[in-house]
């Protein structure tokens, strides 16, 4: 297992024990020294020799059970956390050839990103057949194997919770190097906060949102893969300020858009509605119009048409007058959360019941773990999450 703390202890002894060396050789007069430069970012150690892109082996640490699970130890290799690579985010065409979609319900049909039909599940889930590679910290994958969630919302998707302590390891420490999170072209563990605002360190300590869960309980069902989060969040904001012209939607949506065509995109998740509150009352009544809106936008800019939506629903388990699903406000947008598979292609509501709370509205982090198992279970019933094995 490889935890955070380790990783940098080994960093600082790292560059303690190279300034020393330097200090004790010493450097001729008028010499300029030579400036190393270490890269120090986590590195996956390479997959074995696979047949048409597919890697094979367990993942390096651990990962997360399932919906409401406990982490569970899995072998394979340990990672290299040293070497030199080439810069994060690059791509490598190998070949040629179009790029697979997201197959329809059934896993046997989808549009890929080019309009042609896709190769159906079982070509989805061991990949390969696009040549090209992505270059992940310095290890070259091929994109069918590196698969990305999209998951956008408010506060409850940025995340604002550190509890209860017996998760804090899993989302906060343990590194699983086929779970990751890409932002900034820069590609990191998946650890929280992966949708961040500003206000996850606000009250002194770091807090963590849905991302770590649903990456890494993903590699469970799939551990021959490497899921990547590709998370934002924001405190209080509504479907509306998402919108391309909006507030949000240029920072939303630039992790993305970097990867488009380099990466396997798995789905769309949305934590939005019970901020509604904060709009107008049309940002209520045409809720479903706007989250059509947003879905349609995302698939364009990154070229997947079909992507899944995964739509929360309404916090079921909130508390107080204003916020209560019995409420008034949670009687009117309840309806029109659930309007919105009527309104989305490919789209499915996420129940909410039964989860862990932090307070009044939002997700502690079982709750988190217990929400995203419950996105997992819904693609693979749809068949939405070809790569299971």
């Amino acid at each position: 297992m490889i935890r955070l703390p380790d990783y940098l202890s080994r960093r600082a002894i790292h560059l303690s024990v190279l300034a020393l060396t330097i200090g004790a050789c010493g450097v001729q007069e008028h010499e300029q020294p030579q400036e190393t430069k270490l890269d120090t970012r986590p590195k996956i150690a390479p997959p074995p020799p696979s047949t048409g892109g597919m890697t094979a082996g367990p993942p390096a640490t651990s990962a997360g059970a399932g919906a409401g699970g406990t982490s569970s130890m899995s072998g394979g290799a340990p990672s290299t956390l040293g070497g030199f690579g080439p810069t994060a985010g690059g791509m490598v065409a190998a070949g040629g050839g179009g790029s697979g979609g997201i197959p329809s319900a059934g896993g046997t049909g989808g549009l890929g990103s080019s309009g042609a039909p896709a190769t159906g599940g079982a070509a989805a889930a061991t990949g390969g057949s696009s040549g090209i590679l992505v270059d992940i910290n310095g290890t070259m994958l091929p994109k069918e194997d590196v698969i990305g969630f999209i998951h956008v919302g408010h506060s409850n998707m940025a995340g604002r919770t550190a509890r209860p302590t017996s998760e804090t390891a899993y989302f906060f420490e343990d590194i699983d190097l086929h779970a990751w999170m890409f932002k900034n072209d820069r590609w990191d563990p998946a650890l929280e906060p992966t949708a961040g605002d500003a206000e996850n360190m606000s009250f002194g300590r770091v807090l963590g949102g849905p991302g770590t869960a649903l990456v890494k309980q993903a590699v469970a069902l799939a551990p021959n893969k490497y899921f990547v989060s590709l998370g934002w969040g924001r405190a209080s904001a509504y479907c509306s300020q998402f919108l391309p012209g909006g507030l949000y939607y240029d920072q939303m949506i630039a992790a993305p858009k970097a990867l488009k065509g380099k990466i396997t995109f798995a789905a769309i998740v949305v934590m939005l509605g019970i901020t509604e509150r904060h709009g107008t009352s049309s940002d209520i009544s045409a809720f479903p119009q706007c989250v059509n809106q947003l879905v349609t936008a995302i698939r364009n800019d990154v070229g997947e048409p079909n992507l899944p939506l995964l739509m929360s629903d309404y916090e079921m388990e909130s508390t107080g007058r204003e916020l209560a699903p019995d409420g008034e406000f949670g009687s009117a947008i309840i309806p029109q959360i659930r309007m919105v598979p009527s309104v989305v292609s490919n789209a499915a509501i996420i129940p909410t019941e039964d989860v862990g709370m932090e307070d009044d509205h939002h997700f502690n982090l079982t709750g988190y773990r217990t929400w995203t198992g419950r996105i997992l279970s819904i693609m693979r019933e749809k068949g939405w999450f070809p790569w299971a094995q």
